[in-house]
């Protein structure tokens, strides 16, 4: 069993392969957690602290760069030509969170995703409005290798 471990201090998400003994890291990725920081209360742009679990897989097959508004495919393709845009895109690939705990339990209602980015230059720093954002490559890497159920923690 897969899970993934983000730290909002470093901005990085350490992938563990659970399923041999001692666990072993997979992979270390760059990230960006909330602007706003950690918290879970509604409407503040923050990125949710604690035990979570992939609540649903939604863009299984889409482009690389493929647009979602509503968790559904928009049928435009980013084409990287203003990766500066302030638009804050949901990009490729959307693994949808639900917490685990009473300090999270709203995580899904918030609509708080591991997903892609048009904002790949601002990974490694907090920068995302809630979500956490992955280059649009390892987001399809991470879809792959994690299951609706796999847990996600977010540490400070």
């Amino acid at each position: 069993m897969k899970k993934l471990i983000v730290s909002a201090k470093n901005q990085e998400a350490t992938l563990w392969d659970e399923s041999v003994s001692p666990p072993q890291v997979l992979k270390k990725y760059k990230v960006s957690t909330a602007k706003n920081g950690l918290g879970s209360v509604k409407d503040s742009y923050c990125t949710p602290l604690g035990k979570m679990s992939v609540a649903e897989k939604i863009g299984a097959g889409a482009a690389h760069g493929s647009i979602f508004k509503g968790r559904k495919f928009t049928g435009e393709i980013w084409s990287g030509l203003s990766p500066q845009s302030q638009e804050d895109l949901i990009l490729t690939r959307i693994l949808w969170l639900k917490g685990l705990e009473p300090v999270n339990a709203n995580t899904y209602e918030r609509f708080i995703y591991l997903h892609g980015t048009n904002h790949e230059n601002t990974l490694g720093t907090a920068n995302s409005h809630g979500c956490i954002r992955f280059s649009n490559l390892d987001i399809i890497e991470l879809f792959d290798l994690l299951n609706v159920g796999s847990e996600v923690i977010v540490e400070t």
